[in-house]
């Protein structure tokens, strides 16, 4: 990804149901640059951008260091074409380049057919589980 594919990359976010403004995904990706392990690629032809998949690695005491993919998604109008395929397969390379072993992602109970695409694509479902959020603005 590029400071420039920013706008795209917002326009995506609301395909995964979340809101971004073009200047907060440029801030929040000037912040991932600057972390380790964190990495976002783009998926584009003729210069505009249909997809982006961002990982980064995890460590905890639980379980071994693994990556994480905390988000991928790809245009409804270009999927089944192989983009999103090929932005897995970036996580992947990048995972083994760094060492580790495992990766890991999340997907909405809601998203079907991508759980068919990553089974597909040999990764393993290993449990359901709720999300919880707490604003921490709240409790000010």
């Amino acid at each position: 990804m590029r400071a420039e594919d920013a706008l795209a990359v917002a326009r995506l976010c609301l395909d995964l149901g979340y809101e971004a403004t073009e200047a907060e995904i440029s801030e929040r990706f000037v912040g991932l640059t600057a972390l380790p392990d964190n990495q976002v690629w783009v998926a584009e032809r003729d210069g505009v951008v249909f997809g982006w998949a961002h990982c980064r690695g995890v460590h905890s005491l639980q379980t071994p260091p693994a990556v994480e993919i905390v988000g991928i998604v790809v245009s409804q109008a270009c999927q089944r074409q192989g983009l999103g395929q090929r932005l897995l397969s970036a996580c992947e390379a990048w995972a083994l380049q760094r060492g580790y072993e495992a990766i890991r992602l999340r997907s909405n109970i809601k998203r079907v057919e991508a759980h068919a695409f990553y089974r597909h694509l040999g990764y393993q479902q290993l449990k359901t589980s709720h999300s919880f959020s707490l604003d921490l603005r709240d409790r000010q």
